[in-house]
């Protein structure tokens, strides 16, 4: 098992392209995300998914969880991207 980084943040705060490059950077590294909204965990296995639970998700906020190596990189990659980043 690697190391985990996880945040919270408003889906609905974010352009898609965020999405589309957080989920690249991730693949890159061999690291897994999993989402937390609506009651339900999902782990993400393509980048699809992800998309899919952020657009129709109607909570306020959900929590992504990152596993792998290299998840530092991956925490300051969120904070200098994903503006409005609850917590990282």
């Amino acid at each position: 098992m690697g190391s985990i980084v996880s945040f919270k943040l408003n889906p609905s705060k974010l352009k898609l392209v965020h999405f589309i490059d957080f989920y690249g950077y991730c693949e890159k590294r061999g690291q897994t995300i999993y989402v937390y909204g609506q009651n339900k965990a999902h782990k993400i296995e393509r980048l699809s998914e992800l998309l899919s639970f952020l657009l129709f998700s109607h909570d306020e906020e959900c929590l992504i969880v990152i596993e792998g190596s290299h998840v530092n990189q991956t925490k300051a990659f969120i904070s200098k991207h994903f503006p409005g980043v609850l917590s990282a």
